[in-house]
């Protein structure tokens, strides 16, 4: 991996585990210890926020170069892949030194601090394109065997990859552009069949949801001025609809990081805004909004709401 980018992200609180994988705890675990809130993935999937390791596999290498993200963008050889086994046992420990200071706060919530020492879920997602990593699968395999949810978040880049991993708890397939050719313009996609590579990516995410393989999600980024423009709802629908899957999270675009480089303030839109677009989304393939959380700026999508949306948690996963 690229030396000087390693010590950038290291500059912005990235953790390295290993050659190529790295943890950074996320904000609204702080902030749930904190007693300041919850991560919207709690109140949509019931999550605990306080008790989620946030990390990446793959720091070193993405097959995309979209003009919304807020990460400075590098590709570089994995190198020495890492053993997927260890990283469990690092990203666990990491996330204990990470979160150690609020032992001594006044202010943390004492029962969440004693609790965030076992963590139960991971968010396979901060930097990166994870599905790159050699030994995904493995690692996946290794989370599930020790009680652990898994959350992997993938571009859709790198379909043979997804038809044959070890499924996660649940898979989540970003998806930013409406057409074909807004997605090579947004996306930038390293591969000239990128198009054709997500298409299969959201055949293959339909498939698993219809065999239970694992909980399925679509999420949608969206950009004001560039992809909720008039005739975007119809054609978001029409992928929606081919990957068919349990939810569609809308989630509106933020302008921090190197995006703001490449796109204006003014791209960002409101969370209202996202309900509206996220509804008449929903309209055209048969979803509908169950849940919302203003602060991010996202909007939950699903065909039905029940109790099932909720993860059945174990209380302590296995810790070796």
């Amino acid at each position: 991996m690229d030396a000087a980018y390693k010590k950038l992200l290291e500059k912005q609180g990235y953790k390295f585990i290993g050659e190529h994988s790295a943890c950074k705890t996320c904000h609204y675990t702080s902030a749930s210890i904190a007693r300041k809130g919850v991560c919207y993935k709690q109140k949509f999937y019931g999550i605990q926020s306080h008790r989620c390791v946030q990390m990446t596999v793959a720091a070193n290498f993405c097959n995309m170069d979209c003009v919304f993200c807020w990460r400075k963008r590098n590709n570089s050889p994995f190198g020495k892949i890492d053993d997927p086994v260890a990283l469990v046992d690092r990203a666990v420990e990491t996330q204990r030194k990470s979160l150690s200071g609020f032992g001594g706060s006044a202010n943390a919530d004492r029962q969440k601090f004693i609790e965030s020492k076992k963590p139960l879920h991971f968010a396979i997602s901060l930097n990166g394109e994870n599905t790159a990593y050699p030994r995904l699968g493995e690692f996946i395999a290794e989370l599930n065997k020790r009680g652990y949810t898994s959350f992997l978040v993938t571009n859709g880049q790198l379909p043979e990859v997804l038809a044959k991993i070890t499924p996660p708890t649940q898979l989540y397939i970003s998806l930013s552009a409406p057409n074909e050719k807004l997605f090579k313009s947004v996306d930038k996609p390293m591969h000239k069949d990128g198009w054709q590579r997500l298409l299969k990516s959201l055949d293959i995410l339909q498939q698993m949801r219809k065999e239970g393989k694992t909980r399925t999600v679509i999420r949608l980024t969206l950009i004001k001025g560039l992809t909720m423009q008039p005739g975007h709802a119809e054609q978001f629908a029409i992928l929606i609809k081919r990957a068919d899957p349990m939810f569609v999270e809308c989630k509106g675009y933020m302008w921090i990081g190197t995006s703001r480089e490449r796109l204006e303030r003014e791209n960002m839109a409101t969370h209202e805004e996202i309900k509206k677009f996220a509804a008449k989304t929903g309209k055209h393939c048969g979803y509908r909004v169950i849940d919302e959380q203003e602060e991010s700026r996202v909007v939950l999508l699903s065909q039905e709401d029940g109790p099932e949306r909720f993860l059945k948690l174990e209380t302590e996963a296995i810790s070796f």
